[in-house]
């Protein structure tokens, strides 16, 4: 993981593809999560199905993450993910 944490501020769609995959993940209706709510700590994601929500994002968007950009910040929130997968997915 790298040490560089700017990312650009999420679209709508990268919003609801993260709390869409959040959903599928931890089998809890997410659709309305605030961009705030913290993954590890509110969601009670871990590390196995953190994985599994990056493979879920990628299948419901079509992209592919590099795992050296991955950084535990992009982790903190249903917001900082988006940031993430909209700066990854070229937003």
């Amino acid at each position: 993981m790298t040490e560089n944490t700017a990312v650009a501020a999420p679209d709508a769609q990268h919003v609801d593809a993260v709390r869409s995959a959040l959903g599928e993940v931890l089998n809890k209706d997410l659709s309305d999560a605030a961009e705030s709510v913290r993954l590890f700590d509110e969601l009670g994601l871990d590390s196995s199905s953190a994985l599994e929500l990056l493979i879920t994002i990628e299948e419901i968007l079509g992209v592919q993450f590099d795992a050296e950009e991955l950084e535990m910040t992009h982790f903190e929130t249903v917001g900082s993910l988006a940031a993430f997968v909209s700066a990854e997915a070229g937003a």
